[in-house]
């Protein structure tokens, strides 16, 4: 049931999860939402004064001086060809590397080297954290002051501006018509489609679900007869669609089960063994395991361990 070294799972969580972790409480989302604040407000400070004075002194000529100037482009360009005092550097390069030859490693200046770059890295790193520490103080004393998130408009009694998603209308048109077209197949189907939509109503109570789930849906379409065998790509839309089905009406999907199982009692049978062979390949919690008898009370027929080796069709 297990491929590889680690069993990889999946388990609900919430945004209160994350927050435990160490994330942005609402105190966090107030300093945020004043520094966009802020932003936007500086923004239209700038495009509605300082711009259009900028665009009257400024000439494309000047623009592309301040680009060429800019410390990043201007650290590049001062050590490649465009500079006339790199022009012996390649010669010499090629002749250090010609005679290069590889010191001892007990040679003092290697020491020294290997010294001088572990306290250089040091110092990075502590520069590094030092500096991290003092913006951070900065941006919670600068935005979190109440003073400054009432004059950008935010933080009206005490109240967390908070962030709205925005609805997107095509998609929920898409699971609007999806969800009409369902409301037609409660009571229409295959057996294939019963034992995917129990399934799935077994172990929506598990609180975790792992690689083995795919494992399950895979012994379940080993258990039917080659000829009648769906391919994996249709029974995994098959399975997308019985667990819509489930979430829309979770008791209307149950109780329909049996209109979409065969007449034969023997081929009911074996549906519920192999159902049974597929879901106990894991201990069930309690909710599962109540679950499991509803499904079998739905299915009209004890399990058969035996039924679900012989193979079944429907």
């Amino acid at each position: 049931m297990i491929e590889g070294h680690y069993l990889f799972s999946l388990e609900p969580r919430t945004v209160n999860d994350i927050r435990a972790l160490g994330g942005n409480d609402a105190a966090d989302d107030q300093r945020f939402a004043t520094a966009a604040r802020v932003s936007e407000v500086n923004k239209a400070l700038y495009e509605t004064i300082v711009q259009p004075a900028v665009r009257a002194m400024a000439s494309e000529p000047a623009a592309g001086a301040m680009r060429w100037a800019h410390p990043n482009r201007l650290r590049f360009a001062a050590f490649s060809d465009r500079n006339p005092m790199m022009w012996p550097i390649p010669e010499l390069a090629r002749r250090i590397r010609e005679q290069r030859k590889p010191v001892s490693p007990d040679n003092p200046l290697l020491q020294m080297e290997k010294t001088t770059s572990g306290w250089i890295e040091k110092l990075w790193d502590i520069y590094g954290h030092q500096r991290d520490a003092i913006t951070e103080a900065i941006f919670l004393s600068t935005y979190g002051s109440p003073l400054v998130q009432a004059s950008v408009g935010l933080n009206k009694n005490g109240e967390s501006p908070g962030r709205r998603t925005e609805r997107d209308l095509v998609r929920e048109a898409s699971e609007a018509r999806r969800r009409a077209d369902l409301e037609e197949r409660f009571e229409s189907g295959t057996p294939v489609d019963a034992a995917l939509r129990a399934l799935v109503f077994v172990l929506r109570a598990e609180d975790s679900v792992d690689q083995r789930a795919f494992a399950r849906l895979r012994m379940l379409r080993a258990a039917q007869q080659t000829d009648a065998r769906p391919k994996m790509s249709e029974l995994k839309l098959r399975l997308a669609d019985q667990a819509m089905l489930v979430r829309l009406d979770e008791q209307r999907a149950i109780k329909a089960i049996p209109k979409l199982l065969p007449g034969d009692a023997k081929q009911r049978r074996a549906w519920l063994g192999a159902l049974h062979s597929v879901v106990k390949t894991r201990n069930l919690n309690e909710e599962s395991a109540n679950r499991l008898a509803q499904i079998d009370a739905q299915f009209k027929a004890e399990p058969d361990r035996h039924i679900a080796r012989e193979g079944f069709h429907g």
